[in-house]
């Protein structure tokens, strides 16, 4: 092989290990616009953590926790996450709900709920209180148990 050639198949090799490390590292991750100035006025809750599972505290972030009311005077909570991974990633949350007296306030909802977060992609999982009496809220993370979601018939 003269040198011309293997320069040729050097150049080849590495622009496909590029190529190929490339679409490794940007793999289902998620670009996002919103306006720099937005609109909406969000009413940021102080909050408490406690992490017994650290790949999930890992993998999803909880960045900022929202809350407000409806126009009937319900509690309604949003919580921002994102996956820090480059990769999606299954977890599963669920909203427990207090009364002004600490005391859980139970309802048929009160499972775990499964969700997909892409590879960088912010997610705001929001819940409405079911009763005007809860006061106050608790998020469970928890990394999913599932190996994949069942995928959707093409139509």
């Amino acid at each position: 092989m003269n040198i011309r050639s293997q320069l040729g198949f050097t150049t080849f090799a590495l622009a496909t290990l590029l190529a190929a490390t490339g679409c490794e590292t940007s793999h289902n991750q998620v670009n996002t616009v919103e306006p720099a100035n937005p609109h909406y006025q969000r009413r940021i809750v102080e909050d408490t953590r406690v992490v017994r599972d650290r790949d999930t505290a890992r993998s999803v972030a909880v960045l900022k926790v929202i809350d407000g009311t409806t126009p009937e005077g319900v509690l309604r909570v949003g919580v921002e996450v994102q996956n820090r991974r480059t990769k999606s990633f299954r977890f599963n949350y669920r909203f427990d709900w207090f009364d002004g007296q600490g005391l859980p306030v139970t309802t048929p909802a009160s499972t775990m709920v499964s969700q997909q977060i892409e590879g960088g992609q912010v997610l705001v999982l929001s819940s409405t209180a079911p009763h005007p009496s809860v006061k106050d809220f608790r998020l469970s993370l928890q990394e999913s148990t599932r190996d994949h979601f069942p995928l959707l018939p093409k139509r």
